[in-house]
């Protein structure tokens, strides 16, 4: 990320995950899916079907289907996602090996 819009906004992410200079470290900063959640809450689109849609690239199933399918369904409310294209989205999201 680089630029005057993103460096405060990385700045003060960095100090958080780390716990310097006086910051108060914040549990799963180190994860991906919990920077890209900030990263769009904060720098991405204001539109809530948009940012959901967005967020659901991000959901992938490790495994656990029964956490997978309601987090999936919550995000898919906020969109305009249905038939064929949602179909595809759960498809690519979900291992073969768990279907």
């Amino acid at each position: 990320m680089e630029g005057k819009e993103v460096a405060p906004f990385a700045l003060i992410y960095c100090r958080q995950m780390t716990g310097h200079l006086g910051y108060t470290k914040q549990a799963g900063y180190k994860f991906w899916h919990v920077f890209a959640g900030q990263a769009l809450r904060r720098l991405g689109l204001t539109d809530e079907a948009e940012i959901s849609l967005r967020v659901i690239g991000f959901v992938k199933c490790h495994g656990d289907i029964a956490r997978f399918l309601p987090e999936m369904e919550n995000l898919r409310i906020d969109t305009t996602v249905t038939g064929i294209a949602w179909g595809q989205i759960m498809e690519d999201q979900i291992p073969k090996d768990v279907l």
